[in-house]
């Protein structure tokens, strides 16, 4: 395994971030979590490993919903790695009902409710309900002593409980899912754009964009759009979208944050949270 390439800190890596899989690293150079595994254990670790990282200082997986594209992981991870998942009851119950992962170690299940903080390792954790098509779907806000991160993607409208943890993030991980005219306009069969489109689908550039660019803060160090659709969508498409809803609202980001697309495919940069 290669050296930590940073010190300890507040660190963010997406491992992969889209349709087809969905895994970020959170934590330090010494230890952190995962949120999501649904990518296989073998990328993961390969992943890991380019970022200094093993198993071994994995402390638990953090799970948003049920799909496939955010689970795949999990019967390897609990069963060789004994990494606990932390979940609600109703994502629980989902993962069970998988043929993927019905027969993962399930004394490594950790159960969690909304709105009530937990710790794993040095983070303390805080899941909140979002909209989408996945029983007690949620995203996170996850604090270690001094920067804060909130991660909503796979939601088709930001509700009150996940815009309130994403106002007080000073990293935000945002899904930018589709262009809403790619979409409309795409080969995609109308059952399946009526529910990207819908109120617990996906969330559109226009309306992520929006949304940061009126609640935009000086203490928003990162701006990080997440699983970007392949067919509806292209990273330079959702970053104009987004700097076009700046110059809209009047209000610019400062020199100091940094907004990315978040690559699908492979995984993202480093990022160190200072």
């Amino acid at each position: 395994m290669t050296p930590t390439l940073f010190p300890a800190g507040f660190q963010i890596c997406s491992l992969s971030s889209g349709s087809s899989g969905n895994c970020y690293y959170i934590g330090s150079s010494e230890e952190g979590i995962l949120v999501d595994a649904g990518i296989s254990a073998r990328r993961i670790r390969k992943t890991l490993e380019e970022i200094g990282l093993g198993f071994e200082q994995i402390k638990g997986v953090l799970i948003t919903h049920s799909h496939i594209d955010h689970i795949q992981a999990l019967t390897i991870l609990t069963k060789k790695h004994r990494l606990p998942v932390y979940c609600t009851k109703g994502t629980w119950s989902g993962i069970l009902r998988n043929r993927t992962t019905f027969d993962l170690d399930r004394d490594m299940f950790v159960e969690i409710v909304p709105k009530t903080p937990f710790r794993i390792a040095t983070l303390s954790v805080e899941a909140f309900a979002v909209s989408h098509d996945a029983p007690d779907a949620v995203g996170y806000h996850i604090r270690n002593s001094e920067r804060s991160l909130t991660l909503a993607t796979d939601l088709g409208h930001i509700g009150e409980d996940a815009a309130s943890y994403l106002l007080k993030a000073n990293v935000v991980v945002l899904e930018s899912n589709y262009d809403e005219q790619m979409l409309l306009s795409g080969r995609y069969p109308e059952h399946l754009k009526q529910r990207v489109h819908g109120p617990m689908g996906h969330l559109c550039n226009a309306h992520a964009s929006n949304f940061l660019a009126q609640n935009y803060h000086h203490g928003i160090s990162h701006i990080l759009l997440g699983h970007l659709s392949a067919e509806n969508n292209t990273p330079s498409l959702a970053l104009q979208t987004l700097d076009d809803a700046f110059n809209r609202h009047g209000n610019r980001p400062a020199p100091h944050t940094i907004i990315r697309a978040l690559p699908r495919g492979k995984r993202s940069e480093l990022f160190v949270i200072h």
